[in-house]
């Protein structure tokens, strides 16, 4: 790391992406079982855990995948937020499904990564269907019609939309959660529960937050000039896991209206008990209307204040300055998207520098340098 500072930013590409998807099939074989035809029994777990299959990451000091933090991970299954519906292959809805049990698996009620659902269902479905999970949303789509209703309307209907308010409190509010799985060659035998696998949960919101670890120098303010006032809750074509994937998923944004507010604002960041500064915020555009190196007249940039320099603010924009991944250069800006984990180290002399690290959300690979895990790093990963 250089001797002069540094504001080391990490774009945890919040990939929620979790463990590697089991199909849904039953493990055992079971041919002398009859095949329901009435009401029949089904459980799943639902994830915000690591895409399986890849090779174990170092974590970046002060990395938090979530765990860390009251709520960050939580669904509200007590005041009932949340809906599982099944839907054809053609993404048109079958049914719902009314869990009977619900329980976090791991590191208590407000920490939790993995989610534990029963239940019963009136009768079996189609052996090659979807199921999706919608959590936390402000209001859910009701009047579903069997057959005609599709994944993209209900993640892009008006009752799919959050306001957003600052200061946005974990604990008073709650990041919503989409996620979508195939399942494929289904058996359903009469008094067994068909294990469904694992659906991993998408955050609709990204995680930003300010660190500064040069001795002598403290943060006193953190702020986002520009933010979205509104977002969608899932986001748009995502009918699959493979959808979540490197760089299909990352690189569509879904905003309200397809476009910015044309309002400007300011969003004041909240110190934590660590010390960093952390906001959490809808998807932003900072690219330029159809470029992909080009910063939009409206993008979003970070002022950053230090104590020790009393009201003299340091901007902070969403570019690359160095360890640049492959297709892009260095000062090319980018979007601030859902699922992406923002993390800004700043090591601050007398005028500060600024590095960008771009890593996933849920695990940190680290090259000797800063370290970068390159598009083509992750499109390997994904194929696993």
């Amino acid at each position: 790391m250089k001797s002069n500072g540094i504001i080391r930013y990490a774009a945890l590409v919040a990939a929620l992406l979790c463990a590697t998807l089991p199909s849904c099939r039953r493990t055992a074989d079971e041919p002398s079982l009859p095949e329901a035809e009435t009401a029949v029994q089904v459980g799943f777990r639902i994830s915000l855990g690591a895409l399986g299959g890849a090779a174990r990451a170092t974590r970046a000091d002060g990395y938090d995948d979530g765990r860390g933090v009251d709520y960050e991970n939580h669904i509200d299954f007590e005041h009932g937020s949340y809906r599982f519906l099944f839907f054809d292959l053609q993404n048109r809805y079958l049914a719902s499904f009314t869990p009977t049990r619900l329980r976090p698996v791991e590191f208590g009620a407000f920490r939790s990564k993995v989610y534990e659902v029963g239940g019963t269902i009136p009768k079996p479905l189609p052996e090659d269907f979807k199921v999706v999970v919608l959590a936390n949303w402000p209001d859910y789509p009701d009047g579903l019609t069997v057959g005609v209703t599709t994944i993209e309307q209900i993640c892009s209907a008006a009752c799919g939309r959050y306001a957003y308010t600052p200061p946005f409190r974990l604990g008073e509010r709650l990041i919503p959660f989409y996620g979508v799985k195939l399942c494929e060659g289904v058996t359903f035998i009469r008094d067994l529960q068909t294990d469904l696998g694992t659906i991993h949960l998408l955050r609709a919101m990204a995680k930003i937050e300010v660190a500064c670890v040069t001795p002598g120098w403290n943060i006193s303010g953190v702020a986002l000039q520009r933010y979205n006032a509104a977002g969608y809750c899932a986001p748009s074509g995502v009918y699959g896991f493979g959808d979540y994937s490197w760089p299909d998923y990352v690189g569509t944004l879904h905003l309200v209206g397809d476009r910015n507010d044309a309002e400007p604002k300011s969003l004041d960041f909240a110190p934590s008990a660590q010390g960093t500064f952390v906001a959490y915020v809808p998807e932003y555009r900072n690219l330029a209307g159809g470029t992909t190196d080009v910063r939009a007249q409206d993008a979003a940039e970070l002022r950053v204040t230090f104590r020790e320099s009393g009201d003299k603010e340091y901007p902070v924009e969403f570019k690359y300055y160095t360890s640049v991944p492959a297709g892009s250069r260095l000062g090319d800006p980018f979007d601030i998207r859902r699922n992406y984990y923002y993390k800004f180290t700043i090591t601050k002399a007398a005028e500060p520098l600024i590095v960008v690290d771009v890593y996933p959300y849920e695990e940190v690979e680290l090259d000797p340098g800063f370290g970068l895990l390159s598009a083509s790093k992750n499109e390997k990963r994904n194929e696993k």
